[in-house]
């Protein structure tokens, strides 16, 4: 029997198939990998190790397709591709976990962990306990997820499930609840942190709660430029960015400890030079920082020591109003035993001052981060 021949267009068809992955093989070897992911805030996988063990354990090639994945020429074309089809053709309501939602922007599925949230709050209340004998005025509260003002049902944080377990185990301490005094609005729609200029309402009720007098709301607001939240990058969808909003708070000044030489260096409440890193709410007292004192002299004698996470960065300078000093410490950064160690840097708590432990959901969600033991 006489074989058939392929027709012209198969020909051409496998022609133009071959010929579009060589050239996006040749292209993956002359564009440069990128250092850094900056849509998803993030360094690629490196190449994994080649051995006899992760070869037959197939862990070498599941990291191998990492690997590929994050050094693929248009990488971020290819992943908006694909979240176009999860949300418009599939009508998914998620993407890996994020969502869309018209109330409160992009967001990620947090799923409160009962068992995390009691850890985590053991460990506040040892910090607490640790400050026995200084006759400190004791607080506390927490960050709800924004998801919990979506307009519709999300499989998320439940601040109806986890709230009890706070009360519970730090009763001792005066509770601070948010939510009265949080809306939709408050939070960026391409992040997860709350918007310094939406807050002022939540730093005047903080106040209230702690006796102080809350003289929130005078400042002048300065808009830094667009801001692109984590999600924004993440969620692989053009999205309107956000403007980033900063409350100017006049004759304050902060100090930040120098890991190196354990001083404390002075620097900018808001460091501007920040807005064009990988993560701009790091303006917002310098990010990630394990000790920050702001002082304001033209404030009433009284002190505050703020245990937070990255929420209490643009927090904190709306609370400096009321106080002469705040004492930022964020546990994630430095070890608990360390403050109370004066011959490292000097430091010691003042007796008589108010404590505010207050730190997000996604904290509470993870207790082996803060540093308490």
């Amino acid at each position: 029997m006489e074989k058939k021949k392929p027709a012209l267009r198969e020909i051409l068809s496998s022609a133009v198939f071959i010929g579009v992955i060589g050239v996006f093989f040749v292209l993956n070897f002359v564009v440069p990998a990128p250092a850094v992911l900056l849509s998803e805030r993030r360094t690629p996988a490196k190449f994994p190790e080649l051995t006899l063990e992760a070869v037959v354990s197939g862990s070498f090639m599941s990291k191998f397709e990492d690997y590929a994945s994050d050094r693929f020429v248009f990488r971020d074309t290819f992943r908006g591709i694909h979240a176009f089809q999860v949300f418009n053709l599939y009508l998914q309501t998620d993407k890996s976990g994020l969502y869309r939602s018209n109330t409160v922007g992009a967001g990620e599925f947090r799923r409160a962990n009962t068992v995390s949230f009691r850890q985590t709050s053991e460990r506040i209340k040892k910090a607490a306990e640790s400050l026995d004998g200084l006759e400190m005025n004791i607080y506390f509260s927490i960050v709800p997820d924004k998801s919990v003002f979506a307009e519709r049902y999300l499989p998320g944080f439940d601040l109806g499930v986890v709230e009890p377990i706070l009360l519970d185990v730090l009763r001792d301490y005066e509770y601070i609840p948010l939510m009265e005094v949080l809306s939709p609005g408050s939070f960026y729609r391409t992040d997860l942190h709350w918007d310094q200029s939406k807050i002022a309402g939540v730093a005047s009720h903080i106040l209230r709660s702690m006796g102080a007098d809350a003289n929130i709301g005078t400042y002048p607001q300065i808009e830094a430029g667009e801001f692109r939240g984590v999600y924004a990058g993440q969620l692989a969808l053009p999205i309107a960015a956000d403007i980033l909003t900063y409350v100017d708070v006049p004759g304050i000044r902060a100090g930040y400890l120098n890991e190196k030489t354990l001083q404390m260096d002075a620097g900018p409440v808001y460091d501007l030079a920040r807005l064009s890193g990988v993560d701009p709410y790091d303006v917002f007292l310098r990010g990630p920082q394990p000790l920050i004192v702001i002082e304001n002299d033209g404030a009433p004698e009284r002190e505050l020591y703020l245990f937070r996470d990255s929420f209490g960065s643009s927090l904190a300078p709306l609370l400096i109003g009321s106080y002469s000093k705040i004492t930022v410490i964020d546990l994630r950064y430095i070890n608990l035993q360390l403050l109370h160690m004066p011959e490292f840097f000097g430091f010691e708590f003042t007796p008589g001052s108010d404590v505010l432990f207050i730190f997000s959901s996604q904290i509470f969600n993870n207790p082996s981060v803060l540093q308490v033991q």
